[in-house]
């Protein structure tokens, strides 16, 4: 195998890239004070390359798949967000809380979507919480940070701004990105290791010193929500299969997105909670994966 196919493989494995931007931000953080000025650009290109798959006219074509949409903005807007908001306030710390806050505004993961095709869950209610939670989060994102951070003096038009910049940009330009003989994993996973990289590495010195309190609250929003939504989905009837999409849509959010906004808004410090979540949903999705293939 040559070392371009090995390199190759090795930026297409996302767990790998996660590990490494983790273990490089912790050894080697000096860089990530340059590559700071490179993630906002680094996030828009991910989305747009993520969003390639999502297709409105036809994912968004009747009463059942509006309604199958809307469940999902209230599991991952009102049920995870609203756990978030509530843990962060237990934190002394209020870039870290902010941080939090942050994260309870963005959307879920665009990579609920592959993630759902992995664990074989329901792609057609996937994709209508995806579509309609990032129709909402351009009102949402916004209005959730200026409720929560706006002793900050941040001004509620700058807040629309990022999110037309952050959002709505990716997705017209994800219109045409869909038509390059390009696969999307590439991209994403080397503005994924670009955003990780950068947020571990501006708070490598925090991670010790905060990184108990912080750890905790990722943890329990990742795996209590996550849990509670498939447990209380199978008891309620549903397949296993929809059962697996509202657990993605109830425990993952867009952290790239959310440690972009913190690192525009507040510091580095504030994108703390973001790297911590990133490997608790990873952790959780290793678990989803494992249980999948026991009890499919």
């Amino acid at each position: 195998m040559s070392t371009r196919k090995r390199i190759v493989d090795l930026i297409q494995n996302s767990t790998s890239v996660l590990i490494l931007s983790v273990l490089l931000g912790l050894v080697l953080p000096g860089p990530a004070g340059a590559t700071e000025a490179l993630v906002t650009p680094a996030l828009m290109v991910m989305m747009a390359f993520s969003l390639t798959e999502v297709d409105l006219g036809r994912d968004i074509k009747s009463s059942a798949s509006l309604k199958r949409g809307f469940l999902g903005i209230i599991i991952n807007y009102g049920l995870l967000s609203g756990l978030i908001l509530l843990l962060s306030y237990s934190l002394p710390d209020e870039s870290l809380r902010h941080g939090f806050v942050i994260m309870a505004a963005v959307p879920p993961a665009v990579a609920v979507l592959p993630m759902t095709r992995i664990l074989k869950g329901d792609m057609s209610l996937s994709f209508a919480g995806e579509i309609l939670s990032y129709l909402a989060s351009l009102l949402l994102m916004p209005l959730i940070i200026y409720l929560f951070v706006h002793q900050t003096g941040i001004s509620p038009i700058y807040l629309l701004q990022i999110s037309i910049v952050l959002i709505l940009i990716p997705a017209l330009a994800s219109r045409l990105v869909r038509l390059l003989p390009i696969n999307p994993v590439l991209p994403i996973n080397l503005g994924f290791f670009l955003v990780t990289y950068t947020v571990i590495g501006l708070n490598q010195g925090a991670l010790w010193t905060d990184g108990w309190s912080v750890a905790w609250i990722s943890i329990a929003r990742t795996f209590a929500v996550g849990l509670a939504v498939f447990i209380l989905a199978r008891s309620a009837g549903l397949k296993s299969s929809q059962a697996i999409s509202l657990t993605l849509l109830g425990s993952f959010k867009n952290l790239g997105l959310a440690a972009a906004v913190s690192l525009l808004l507040v510091g580095p410090a504030a994108g703390l909670p973001a790297a911590f979540c990133v490997l608790a949903e990873t952790a959780f999705f290793i678990l989803l994966s494992f249980a999948r293939s026991r009890y499919p």
